[in-house]
């Protein structure tokens, strides 16, 4: 504790009285819940900024989100309804008071609120979650779960960066009154809660170490298999993929694999065929919907303050940055399965891929040599001849037939011309050795 106290000391703050908050300059080795910077804050203020619930310190007291504060209050009767056991709520708000610095630590700004009431809101907001986790697994549905909007308001704004308490705290309450047999653990609980955000492959093999629900997020898509960064640099002058496509690379969108899994190989044409080939880029499928922004904003946030050596999700938007310049990029996408558009407005998404990395630097792209192998495809001529050949005389199967048809009768008609000068030719040598 005499290092802790030491160790802030040293610390430079800044002061925010309107938000009693301290901004800590330099953050311990715990923090992982940061308050986004202004300057990708300013880009799109609304995609850090909870509209529905706060949860944690760094928007509590906000008059716009008092009205969920009453609905916390009931969650917190009916959970200690629950238990039946009122001494177990005094346990609970004793650990978190016993835990109090170390929460606060996970902070990227320290609050000034009272020891007391800062005990309070983390409990208050951990019993909340719990609560509510437990009645959308249980069928119990309330006002809150049987409202198809307040769900998504709520996944939403627990997604958030800036709204979130630690893992630790939720998982070590619920797991302390309700063991593994016989009830779900608290990771499947959210699992449940937040498939609807329709962003994350479920199939993990062991639960991970999770830091917080945006972490939860970033996990769900990134998975256990990182992608090692190729050395080499950044993407730079890569041609969108309608112009790709000109030069005759295919494109595929891929299920059942994480988000930054993209790869290029070569596909074969069939067996019979097998020495000839396409080169194609397989990208995993994205289901984009009006929330997308907020989620990708949130999760490279945390990726550029917390894990900038594996900036996976930032790397992603970078290389779709690239790929996509117009509404036929876009489109092209969509025709190959690799963007699922729920939201109607293509230019929206052309705008939302293109902006996502304003203000965000990234080292080396892990896509490097795949993005330098596209590169060179673009770049040869005869790819772009035989992609031209086969969009306007192999773009499907009747006109392929009618291309292979003519062109044998056209080989067929020189053979029979080239045949025919060869008689006539016979018969004229023919008649000279007669007349001589």
């Amino acid at each position: 504790m005499a290092e802790n106290e030491h160790q802030s000391k040293e610390r430079s703050i800044d002061i925010d009285q309107d938000n009693n908050l301290e901004e800590i300059l330099e953050a311990g080795p715990d923090c992982c819940i940061y308050r986004v910077p202004q300057y990708l804050r300013k880009i799109n203020e609304e995609a850090y900024t909870p509209y529905f619930i706060s949860i944690g310190p760094l928007h509590y007291g906000r008059k716009d989100l008092m009205g969920m504060e009453r609905q916390k209050r009931r969650y917190w009767s009916e959970f200690g309804k629950r238990l039946n056991n009122a001494q177990k709520l005094e346990e609970f708000k004793t650990y978190i008071k016993n835990q109090e610095q170390i929460i606060r630590a996970h902070y990227s700004v320290t609050s000034t609120i009272s020891s007391s009431k800062y005990v309070e809101i983390i409990l208050c907001d951990a019993i909340f979650i719990i609560e509510l986790f437990m009645r959308n697994d249980g069928g119990h549905k309330d006002f809150l779960l049987n409202n198809e909007q307040h769900i998504v308001s709520i996944s939403q704004d627990l997604l958030l960066l800036e709204n979130q308490i630690p893992y630790f705290v939720l998982n070590h309450l619920y797991s302390s009154v309700f063991p593994s047999s016989g009830h779900p653990s608290f990771f499947a609980l959210c699992l449940k809660f937040f498939e609807n955000t329709g962003m994350f492959n479920r199939s993990f093999s062991e639960q991970p170490q999770l830091k917080h629900f945006t972490d939860f997020l970033r996990c769900a898509i990134v998975g256990q298999v990182q992608r090692t960064v190729q050395s080499g640099g950044g993407i730079l002058d890569l041609p969108c993929a309608t112009k790709l496509k000109k030069s005759g690379l295919e494109f595929k969108g891929i299920e059942h694999t994480c988000l930054h899994q993209i790869s290029l190989g070569k596909r074969k044409l069939g067996k019979r065929l097998s020495w000839f080939g396409v080169n194609e880029l397989q990208i995993p499928r994205i289901i984009i919907s009006d929330k997308t922004e907020i989620f990708f904003r949130n999760l490279m946030a945390l990726e550029i303050f917390h894990y900038p050596t594996k900036t996976y999700i930032c790397h992603y938007a970078d290389l779709m940055d690239h790929l996509i310049d117009t509404d036929k990029d876009v489109d092209l996408l969509v025709e190959k399965g690799i963007i699922i558009n729920r939201v109607g407005d293509i230019e929206a998404r052309v705008r939302m891929f293109n902006r996502l990395n304003l203000h965000i630097a990234i080292g080396n792209s892990p896509y490097y040599k795949d993005v330098e192998k596209m590169k060179a495809h673009y770049k040869y001529p005869w790819n772009h001849l035989k992609a031209t050949l086969k969009s306007v005389y192999f773009s499907n199967l009747w006109t392929g037939t009618a291309t292979v048809a003519a062109a044998s009768i056209l080989i067929l008609t020189a053979i029979q011309t080239v045949y025919s000068i060869k008689q006539e030719r016979r018969g004229n040598s023919k008649d000279k050795e007669t007349t001589s």
